[in-house]
């Protein structure tokens, strides 16, 4: 039986479809079988992400209303065959979805992978609510700044209303600021909005470049940012794999020449 993680945002712009599809390309590189949803309704992003967009034949709203099977709307992805998307309707919207044909697709998928990471829309609408507790575990993701910060409590107060407590992903850290005084660790950070720390990816300007280019964040070649998401697919399976601060030695050489940028 797979365990499934819900990623929403207080704001867009934070990169949680970049998280999202990378965290799934490096789960399916060691192995796990991964179904990534694409629940952001008539937004869908992940296609794009990943390079997929010319072999979407079906979607959610075609499954949900019986015009497909689930493994016709299941994308394999070329390159990892253990990987599978399922996007949402781009036409459609969020209050054409019932509840209860969502949680029958998420069971579905709980028995067929090891994985299931459904990525929501940003900020508190109805396409968030529809996914909210069905997936197992929620995830904020956030950039280390005050105005996704702000709206990060705002969205844990209200998951906290209704008995969930999500984990926490920092997204775009930038070691030379930590370095250099001008940003907190990253557990110091999100001791500050009192949520657990589940990963934190870096800054790069290879990941715009990976894009363009129809791969995920995860096939940057930066070995860096790979270590980054092989460590939160660890955490999402349990194992204790601590958050360590930045310190100057354990730069990478492309973290030390950007900081010399900085400075």
């Amino acid at each position: 039986m797979g365990k499934s993680y819900l990623f929403i945002s207080g704001k867009g712009g934070v990169g949680k479809s970049t998280l999202a599809a990378a965290i799934g390309v490096a789960a399916a590189r060691a192995g796990m079988r991964v179904a990534l949803v694409d629940a952001d309704i008539g937004l869908r992003s992940l296609d794009l992400l990943l390079g997929l967009q010319d072999r979407i034949l079906y979607d959610m709203a075609d499954l949900t209303q019986r015009r497909c099977s689930l493994d016709q709307a299941l994308i394999k992805h070329p390159e990892f065959p253990t990987l599978s998307l399922l996007v949402g309707g781009q036409q459609a919207r969020p209050k054409e979805f019932k509840r209860l044909d969502l949680q029958k697709i998420l069971n579905t998928l709980h028995k067929r992978f090891d994985l299931v990471l459904v990525d929501g829309p940003a900020g508190l609408g109805r396409g968030m609510r529809n996914f909210v507790g069905l997936a197992d575990e929620v995830l904020l993701v956030a950039t280390p700044d005050a105005v996704s910060l702000r709206s990060v409590e705002k969205i844990a107060q209200d998951l906290y209303n209704q008995g969930i407590r999500p984990g926490l992903l920092f997204n775009r850290y930038t070691p030379g600021r930590v370095l250099a005084g001008e940003l907190a660790q990253p557990n110091q950070l999100a001791a500050t909005v009192d949520l657990p720390l589940l990963g934190v990816v870096e800054e790069s300007p290879l990941v715009l470049d990976a894009q363009h280019a129809g791969h995920s964040a995860a096939q940057t070649g930066d070995e860096g940012m790979d270590t980054n998401f092989l460590d939160i697919v660890q955490r999402l399976l349990g194992l204790n794999n601590p958050i360590e601060d930045y310190l100057p030695e354990k730069l990478t050489r492309w973290q030390r020449f950007l900081k010399w940028l900085e400075d």
